[in-house]
């Protein structure tokens, strides 16, 4: 028996916890890595990998610190990132998920490393935008964590501690401690990756899993 998190708000990721756009994102992620700074594939994967879910002009300043080049591999990153991300689609169970969600009184947020304009877009072709309270996108200073968390905080009246964040990368387990509940979705990386990274709580392997751990807060 599972025991139920009360909650009044569930924020998810969007690479890799409501999209299927990992395999895509990670790869033109290594090969601009591959492309500009001329290392090897293996070494570009786990650079990408170890600081996958930050925005990747951050991936990029951390892997390649003070780089003539760093301009140049964020700006083809985002321009392939732009041109193809309208085409990764949403994980088969995330509109079931995000409507059931709804229906339980819960308010639904989207939290992304995406440019905020890109993200909205992707939601509105969909025509499910309306589906969230609201989209979060990245934006220099404004970004996935801290600063979305507060933003729901301070403009809907939400305590921290009715917050959720669903995510699929250590960097978003990283995100929530001390601020807010997190809920780990296997994916990219694997349960015992997030246990020794000191996650001790929800562990899911799909979306609808969620449907059993949350539960509203009134």
């Amino acid at each position: 028996m599972v025991n139920r998190l009360p909650c009044r708000a569930v924020v998810f990721d969007f690479d890799g916890t409501l999209a299927d756009s990992m395999p895509f994102l990670q790869r033109i992620g290594v090969e601009m890595m591959m492309k500009h700074f001329a290392v090897s594939k293996e070494d570009a994967t786990n650079r990408y990998v170890t600081t996958t879910g930050l925005p990747y002009e951050h991936q990029i300043k951390i892997n390649f610190p003070d780089d003539s080049r760093n301009d140049a591999a964020i700006e083809e990153f985002e321009q392939l990132k732009i041109e193809r991300i309208f085409e990764q689609e949403l994980f088969p169970d995330a509109i079931n998920v995000v409507e059931s969600l709804k229906e339980m009184g819960l308010d639904i947020f989207v939290s992304s490393s995406t440019f905020q304009s890109t993200i909205e877009e992707y939601f509105e072709r969909r025509e499910i935008r309306t589906l969230f309270k609201h989209i979060l996108g990245y934006r220099p200073g404004f970004e996935k964590g801290v600063h979305h968390f507060n933003y729901i905080h301070d403009q809907f009246n939400i305590s921290y501690y009715d917050m959720v964040f669903v995510g699929d990368s250590l960097k978003d387990f990283e995100r929530t401690r001390g601020i807010c509940d997190f809920i780990a979705l296997v994916g990219l990386f694997s349960e015992q990756d997030f246990r020794d990274a000191g996650h001790g709580d929800y562990i899911v392997h799909s979306l609808s899993e969620i449907l059993n751990i949350v539960t509203y807060q009134g």
